[in-house]
């Protein structure tokens, strides 16, 4: 048995469910451990890893197999030299493409799955789409290093030497402290210091009006009157007296004839 008995049943249920060039996809034990932990979780429903996956993805995760089955099949085709390297890269694409089609727009690994599929792309030569798959995952998420490295790779070996340093170059804006990001800026002939990180946009406050220039959680106070420079007395309050009602007989009547 190549894979962990536990497995069984769930593979061999999930299988049935996954398309035909997938059906081999089956991982050894090494492979399995070579995946994301959400794989092996995905395959055992039932326990708290299951439930705790499901949690974090949502509806998302119903898919993940299939991006689990496409990460197996890339991971095989960057082990082998075998003239039918391209059909496994094929299932790559494919398994990936079930994701980005049945997955939520916002699924946020969208930019993880974009890139892989890049990745994929640039083994085949297809390095159009290659390029095209790169920009959407950074675009979607610029804290991905990998995926600027793939794309200064692939305009590397394209002989663009400046457009790889360039994306080199952005991609240490954006995660500053990435080795192989700093690595890869110098082989490709970049001087130091390293380009400057991206400021963070500092959030917007409407401009105090002049009359609110008052500490906060204070009142304003009330503008003061200009002085004159004499000294001023306090007026005198004279009390209120209330009307008299009623006449001289009768002080309790309003309307008793005198």
């Amino acid at each position: 048995m190549t894979y962990p008995e536990k497995f069984v049943p769930a593979l061999l249920a999930m299988l049935f469910t996954i398309p035909s060039a997938v059906a081999g996809w089956a991982p050894t034990p090494a492979e399995m451990a070579a995946l994301p932990p959400y794989c092996a979780a995905r395959f055992n429903e039932g326990t708290e890893a299951f439930k705790s996956w499901r949690s974090t993805m949502g509806g998302d995760f119903n898919h993940i197999h299939h991006y689990c089955a496409g990460l197996n099949f890339l991971n095989r085709a960057r082990g082998s030299v075998s003239s039918k390297n391209n059909g496994t890269l094929g299932a790559v694409v494919r398994e990936f493409d079930y994701v980005l089609t049945h997955a939520s727009p916002d699924f946020y690994m969208r930019s993880e799955i974009l890139m892989n599929r890049g990745i994929a792309l640039s083994m085949m030569q297809r390095h159009g789409e290659a390029v095209s798959n790169l920009l959407q995952a950074i675009e979607r998420d610029t804290k991905q290093p990998r995926a600027y490295m793939a794309l200064a790779d692939l305009y590397d070996k394209q002989k663009n030497r400046s457009k790889a340093l360039e994306t080199v170059s952005e991609g240490l804006r954006h995660n500053p402290d990435v080795r192989s990001l700093q690595r890869r800026y110098t082989e490709l002939g970049g001087k130091p210091p390293y380009p400057a990180p991206v400021e963070p946009v500092p959030a917007e406050h409407p401009a105090a009006k002049p009359d609110e220039t008052v500490a906060s959680g204070t009142t304003p106070a009330s503008p003061a009157a200009p002085s004159t420079g004499a000294s001023e007395t306090p007026a005198v309050v004279e009390p209120i007296v209330p009307a008299k009602i009623g006449s001289p007989k009768n002080p309790y009547c309003r309307f008793c004839p005198d």
